[in-house]
């Protein structure tokens, strides 16, 4: 899928100067992911800009992705009751350990909804694609400052930037009482990061404790009915936890009393212990014939078009719409995943494979993340790999490509003065909560662009070619109208 780069989400250049301030400021609060002494990506004296019509129409979006997760979760529970196919349910509790689906199934039974999350754009503008939705984002610490420092360093401008400190502080206080105590453990590549929020908490009088993850079940506790944390010699109820980092590390029956605990409305888990919001294979109901009713095709213009694999028998025809003739054909002439291999380079091009659960080794940080570009044999190998994966039930899907770059000037944080343009693959990080009426509002966003197509946040580097190779990031603004 090819998306014309003109009319697409605008790039605010700032001068040249502002590349090194940013490395300084990053440097100096700390915004390093992992054990490094300098900021590692690479820096680009720019911002991304939204005008009031993009902004009102990501507004929009949110609402249809909060709905589609509501309608999904309806499919889970009538699965469940014996009203949908039980296929579903399985896939929903794919991996999961005995406690963990009881914990899901309590917060189901609960109704219970995120009110924060991470919606990454391929493109904003006159076409918006998205690649997927970030219920657990990691690191908000270390994104929120480079947020925050990207804005007040080269803060001249019209557009004027979120704020997204702010917009988690109001949902932390909408979940205890006037001094609520909010804990976020996380692993300790995000420590420092987290620790900029931390200062930020403390500066505006809320605390906002933070820790490795691995100290999660000595710290976190129950004591008469409510959850407990150890902080500086004292025992602190708990009012919001940012759990997702967290629950890998604690015992499975403490899984079960805090889905229980969060049920009974004694503290805020945010996401709730619900693991299809990490699940990605849902994304495929709007386009399967039986449920595609109960979406609206606004989500399925969003999503870009999406099949669940199944290993008998798969039908491309919902990312057949809108190709190139000859390719149509042949993606509607697939009947099983061998047969991927036998496409045209183009074809297999224009395709993603992903692994669509939530838990295991290959649903998060790209690892399950696959293309079919290569030659027809690397092709196969790929394919044989997504094969054993889905003899043991784990859930995958195919995505359409969404082929955008955006030009960027760049430069390495060990060679400040050296700017250089390039074609880079951009994810738009936009961040949004709940507000008090139950409508999700977006509170501000970041550009993360690499040269590399999966858009991770890698270090900065040279590669074999003498090619600046790696990760940047700039934020998020608004002209005109509210944000």
């Amino acid at each position: 899928m090819h998306i014309d780069c003109s009319r697409i989400v605008e790039l605010l250049r700032h001068p040249d100067s502002v590349a090194g301030d940013l490395f300084e400021a990053f440097t100096a609060g700390g915004l390093i992911y992992g054990m490094g002494e300098a900021y590692p990506s690479l820096i680009t004296p720019s911002s991304c800009v939204l005008n009031s019509a993009e902004t009102a129409a990501i507004t929009a979006d949110l609402a249809l992705i909060w709905g589609f997760y509501r309608t999904w979760n309806d499919l889970y529970r009538a699965s469940l009751a014996g009203e949908e196919p039980r296929w579903i349910a399985d896939l929903c509790e794919y991996g999961l350990r005995p406690e963990e689906v009881q914990a899901q199934r309590i917060t189901l039974a609960a109704g219970l909804e995120p009110r924060f999350c991470r919606v990454d754009y391929i493109a904003i503008g006159a076409t918006r694609a998205i690649a997927e939705v970030q219920w657990k984002s990691g690191g908000v610490g270390l994104f929120f400052g480079i947020h925050d420092i990207c804005a007040g360093v080269a803060s001249a401008t019209a557009a004027r930037a979120g704020d997204l400190v702010q917009g988690l502080r109001a949902l932390i206080l909408r979940c205890g009482n006037s001094e609520p105590v909010a804990i976020n453990a996380v692993r300790s590549v995000w420590l420092r990061g987290e620790h900029y929020l931390r200062r930020i908490c403390d500066h505006q009088g809320m605390r906002y404790i933070v820790f490795d993850r691995r100290e999660g079940m000595r710290r976190i506790v129950e004591r008469s009915g409510n959850v407990m944390v150890t902080d500086g010699g004292k025992l602190l109820r708990i009012d919001f936890l940012y759990a997702q980092e967290l629950l890998p590390a604690l015992t499975p029956p403490m899984i079960v009393r805090l889905a229980r605990a969060a049920a009974d409305g004694r503290l805020w888990i945010e996401t709730p212990i619900n693991y299809v919001y990490r699940q990605k294979w849902g994304m495929a109901l709007p386009f399967m014939p039986a449920y595609a009713h109960l979406f609206d095709a606004r989500l399925r213009a969003l999503f870009g078009a999406v099949v669940l694999v199944h290993p008998r028998t798969i039908d491309l025809s919902p990312l057949a719409d809108g190709a190139p003739e000859g390719i149509a054909r042949q993606l509607c002439s697939i009947r099983t995943l061998d047969d991927l291999a036998h496409l045209s380079t183009a074809a297999r091009r224009m395709l993603v494979l992903k692994c669509g659960a939530g838990i295991g080794a290959y649903y998060s940080q790209g690892r399950g993340v696959l293309r079919l570009n290569g030659s027809r044999s690397a092709a196969q190998k790929t394919l044989a790999f997504v094969k054993e994966r889905l003899a043991q039930g784990e859930p995958w899907m195919i995505q359409r490509y969404v082929d955008v770059t955006y030009p960027l000037d760049v430069c390495p944080p060990w060679a400040l003065h050296a700017l250089q343009p390039i074609d880079a693959h951009a994810r738009f990080m936009v961040y949004a909560t709940v507000d008090p009426a139950g409508s999700p509002q977006m509170i501000g966003g970041l550009g993360n662009f690499s040269s590399d197509w999966k858009v991770s946040g890698r270090s900065a580097r040279i590669d074999e070619h003498g090619r600046i190779v790696g990760a940047a990031f700039n934020d998020m603004r608004w002209v005109g109208g509210e944000e």
